[in-house]
């Protein structure tokens, strides 16, 4: 018996065929189009984002060592489950950030140098926004916030946000006619420092709200405005 006769007796079978007919495709002439089976990941801790980063790496490269698959662009042979999704995002999050990070903080830091009347401005805006940034790291960590798709974008979202603070101040320190370093302080204080302040508590307390829900999604914006907007005033 060929392999589509043995196929087709195997299929005859009522409990077979109940079992297996929505797993196995083929065509008029018996030749099986394709196919998938079941496997249980019993070792992959549903908690562990390090075990499932580990266990989706680990079934690529199952996937490359299969000779169907060689030379290939669309694999023939592959696993596939619907939480690969998440766990690509969690395996491809770290460098992202990063990335997003840097460019972020190297944009908000040329397009304030650009804007605030004096050179050195650059020595205070990239800085100051970096520490802002690694504070607010540390708050979503005390908070326990682990990196995930929401706190992600909070996290990219932030840094256009803190440097409202900081180059509001500083445009209207360098703008100062006061003479001295003290009196320009004190002159951005007294005019722009409170315009700042009122801004940061009315955010402050727009997303009051936000810390009863029940929401982690809406609990994380909440920790995460929180944190840059007592960051950004302090």
């Amino acid at each position: 018996l060929t392999f589509q006769e043995k196929m087709d007796v195997f299929l005859r079978d009522p409990v077979f065929m109940e079992l297996y007919s929505e797993d196995i495709v083929r065509d008029e002439s018996g030749k099986v189009l394709s196919s998938r089976t079941r496997l249980s990941m019993d070792n992959v801790e549903p908690d562990d984002v390090k075990s499932q980063v580990d266990a989706l790496l680990a079934q690529r490269k199952v996937g490359e060592s299969q000779p169907a698959n060689k030379g290939q662009s669309d694999w023939l042979f592959f696993t596939f489950e619907g939480r690969y999704y998440i766990w690509e995002f969690y395996s491809v999050s770290p460098g992202e950030l990063t990335l997003s990070t840097v460019l972020g903080v190297v944009a908000v830091t040329s397009i304030g140098t650009l804007f605030i009347p004096h050179w050195s401005a650059f020595f205070f805006v990239g800085p100051l926004i970096s520490i802002l940034y690694i504070d607010l790291l540390g708050v979503l960590q005390f908070a326990g916030i682990k990196i995930n798709a929401v706190s992600y974008i909070s996290l990219v979202m932030s840094i256009g946000l803190m440097i409202d603070f900081l180059v509001h101040v500083l445009l209207r320190y360098y703008e100062s006619t006061e003479k001295t370093r003290e009196a320009k302080v004190k002159d951005m204080l007294r005019t722009i420092g409170a315009s700042i302040l009122i801004g940061g508590i009315s955010t402050f307390l727009g997303v009051i709200p936000l810390a009863f829900c029940s929401s982690e999604i809406f609990n994380t914006i909440f920790v995460t405005f929180m944190g840059l907007v007592t960051l950004g005033i302090g």
